[in-house]
């Protein structure tokens, strides 16, 4: 499990080109991004990384890599 794998996955839930993201992005102010996607994140990352995000933790990053690290972190704990 790397940052690369998730950024994929991050793409594939919001439906846009992975190579249009970076750990830098800061996923918020994309065009796509609305509470439906705030939903496909949190679905994507209990069904690919059995991790439950809650919207606090939307809340609290502001880039795919803060995202990334709480991900991470969770896994880590479990």
């Amino acid at each position: 499990m790397n940052i690369e794998t998730f950024i994929d996955k991050f793409a594939f839930a919001i439906e846009v080109e992975p190579e249009s993201l970076s750990a830098e992005t800061e996923y918020k102010t994309l065009d796509v991004w609305d509470s439906l996607n705030t939903l496909a994140v949190i679905a994507m990352a209990d069904a690919d990384f059995n991790v439950a995000l809650s919207g606090q933790d939307i809340e609290s990053s502001r880039t795919i890599g803060n995202l990334w690290k709480i991900v991470e972190g969770k896994v880590a704990n479990t």
